[in-house]
This record gives structure tokens, C-alpha cells and sequence, in this order.
């Protein structure tokens, strides 16, 4: 699969990869979610944010990262880019589930998620 864009944290550190299928993965290879259209998913089927011009938003709409070229205006001053570590092997991907119902979408706000990227897909 080819890499499509690179999601970082608040700090700017690389944190996953967005692939051409939609999956999302770590560094290491492991598969965390996936996107359709501009929603993210577990792989356990649940609805967890949205993906949507550069900007990774939670539920409540605060930014959980960014993607490398970003076009939001709404968003917080976003930190200096670290450098992309070596990227891992990525196994097969899991079994995409029936998907949940996407809330509707909350007004955008200017300020930080309290998640991560990772910490965002592992929500119970």
C-alpha cells in the first residue's frame, strides 16, 4: 500500500500513516483504524472522529493531529514537524467491521484534544 499522509500529535511528533486503502497504522506496522470518506473507525466498528482537511477532530470537534499539508483555518497554532522515523512492515489488515453510525459533526474548536492520535482509537 502506499502511504498517503502522516498524522502527528500536538507536538509534532509523527504518530501514523494513512495508507491509499484507507487503514491506518503505526510506525511499527500495527493497524489501528480506518477512514471512509472523512470518518474514523476502530476496527471494532465504532465511530471515533473525523479526518477532514488536514486535521484529525474528536467528538467534541478539538484537533487530535494534523496531516502534513493541513487547509483548516480552524485549528491551534500547530508545532514544527519532527522528523519521520523508518517505517515498519505492515501485516494484513483486519477484518473492517459494520460500521457505526457517525454523529453528527460539533462546531470546530481552536484548541487540543485531550487524546492523541493513538489514544483516540483505543476509546472503549
Amino acid at each position: 500500500m502506499n502511504e498517503v499522509d502522516i498524522i502527528f500529535n500536538r507536538y509534532g511528533e509523527p504518530i501514523l500513516r494513512l495508507l491509499s486503502n484507507g487503514r491506518l497504522v503505526t510506525f511499527s506496522g500495527q493497524s489501528i483504524g480506518f477512514l471512509d470518506g472523512e470518518n474514523l473507525y476502530t476496527y471494532k466498528g465504532k465511530h471515533v472522529g473525523w479526518f477532514e482537511l488536514g486535521i484529525v477532530r474528536d467528538h467534541r470537534g478539538a484537533v487530535v493531529g494534523f496531516g502534513l499539508k493541513p487547509t483548516d483555518s480552524t485549528m491551534p497554532f500547530l508545532p514544527y514537524r519532527q522528523w519521520i522515523p523508518y517505517r515498519g512492515y505492515v501485516g494484513y489488515e483486519p477484518y473492517r467491521p459494520y460500521k457505526g453510525y457517525a454523529p453528527y459533526k460539533p462546531f470546530k474548536l481552536y484548541s487540543w484534544s485531550d487524546f492523541d492520535p493513538v489514544t483516540l482509537f483505543e476509546q472503549v
